[in-house]
C-alpha cells in the first residue's frame, strides 16, 4: 500500500515576527489584528482571538482579506476557511488558527505573494 503525502502547490513560509498582520470581514463582521502564522501564494494561516471566532467555521467566505506587511500587495483578497485549530466548546480565552485558501486572486498578486515567500526562504 502507497501512502499517498500531502502536496502543497506553493511553498509556504512560517512567519516568526511580528510585522505580518492580517485583517478581513467574515459574515459581516470586521475583524483586525491577527498575527500571520505561514503565508504561501495559496493561503494563509492566521491567529484568530477566541472572542472573534464566534460562529466561523469550516467553509465560511472570507472578504476584505488584507496582508498588512509592506512588501506584500495592499488588495483586498477573498478566501474560504479551510481548517481552524483550537477551537473547542468551552474555550473563551487565547486563540485558535484559522487557515485558509485564496479564492479569485489575480496572477499579479499571486506572483508578488509568491516572490515575498521564495525570497524569505532563501534568506534563511
Amino acid at each position: 500500500m502507497r501512502v499517498q503525502h500531502e502536496q502543497r502547490k506553493y511553498p509556504r513560509m512560517s512567519v516568526t515576527g511580528g510585522d505580518y498582520r492580517v485583517h478581513f470581514r467574515v459574515k459581516d463582521r470586521a475583524i483586525r489584528g491577527n498575527r500571520l502564522v505561514n503565508l504561501s501564494a495559496g493561503g494563509c494561516c492566521m491567529e484568530v482571538d477566541m472572542g472573534d471566532m464566534g460562529a466561523i467555521e469550516v467553509g465560511d467566505s472570507v472578504e476584505d482579506l488584507y496582508l498588512d506587511h509592506l512588501d506584500l500587495p495592499a488588495v483586498p483578497l477573498s478566501a474560504v476557511v479551510m481548517r481552524i485549530l483550537g477551537k473547542v466548546p468551552g474555550k473563551t480565552h487565547g486563540y485558535a488558527l484559522m487557515g485558509v485558501e485564496f479564492q479569485g486572486i489575480t496572477e499579479f498578486a499571486r506572483n508578488l505573494i509568491a516572490e515575498h515567500v521564495t525570497a524569505q526562504l532563501t534568506e534563511v
